[in-house]
């Protein structure tokens, strides 16, 4: 019975002491989120502008491992990437100026991370007008030019805003505003049936892509922010009453 009662407090004093091993890197990650990200998405847009810098000068197997691990992301077009020293950047110009966006607006947000407040949603939506138009018009006249017909085009369309607009009616977000962004659906359509097929360019898709990126920043950042500072104060209360209990044990 004395061995297993020192068993038990052994697997008790280890559970506990992993508990709080795993609330202090919670705390860490809750004080330095925006830091993470940040590091994050310099590498997710360093790398592929890397590569080309890679090819160039011989070291052809680390190029070729970026690119294909950019490959499952992008469709990697080379009419539609930039390339540097001659070669190739491993992602697109939409998803350099989306990603480029996410690490400068996330630099932008530290200077403001206390007093900036999100967007309502419908401005959100609105931002998001110029890469759906851009993106989805050149979606389309690619699929025209392999072969799909614009009756189907027309179903796709019909079918995904209605879909849309069951989703949105459910959560109640079913306003007049709604209706203004369902509209750009149709004139697009009626713009590929009766004019020519859409072609963007580096610099439409520069700016649409960074348009989305520094918005979404602008929009999922306070909120992360301020589910980092419930949390920062929900785990910080707990460390200090396990420090409470600690020193009350070392005392007695």
């Amino acid at each position: 019975m004395p061995e297993m009662s020192q068993s038990r407090r052994s697997v008790a004093g280890f559970t506990r002491r992993f508990a709080l091993w795993t609330d202090q890197r919670i705390l860490w990650l809750a004080n330095h989120w925006l830091a993470v990200i940040n590091v994050f998405f310099l590498l997710y847009v360093g790398l592929p502008l890397l590569a080309p810098v890679l090819l160039a000068n011989g070291y052809t197997s680390m190029a070729n491992t970026i690119y294909s691990l950019y490959r499952a992301t992008c469709h990697q077009l080379p009419s539609r990437s930039y390339f540097i020293i001659g070669e190739q950047v491993a992602v697109c110009q939409r998803d350099v100026a989306i990603y480029s966006a996410f690490l400068l607006g996330g630099l932008g947000y530290s200077l403001v991370r206390s007093r900036l407040k999100p967007p309502p949603l419908r401005w959100y939506v609105f931002f998001l007008w110029p890469i759906a138009l851009d993106a989805g018009m050149q979606l389309a006249s690619d699929w025209l030019r392999n072969g799909v017909t614009m009756a189907m085009l027309w179903a796709i369309g019909l079918i995904a805003m209605g879909i849309t607009s069951a989703i949105l009616h459910s959560q109640r977000y079913l306003t007049w505003h709604s209706y203004l962004y369902f509209a750009a659906g149709p004139l697009a359509l009626i713009y590929l049936q009766y004019y020519a097929p859409y072609t963007s360019d580096l610099f439409r898709r520069t700016l649409t892509g960074c348009i989305f990126g520094f918005t979404t920043v602008w929009l999922a950042y306070p909120y992360l922010e301020d589910a980092f500072h419930d949390i920062r104060q929900q785990v910080s209360a707990k460390l200090a009453k396990a420090s409470t209990v600690d020193t009350a044990i070392g005392r007695g």
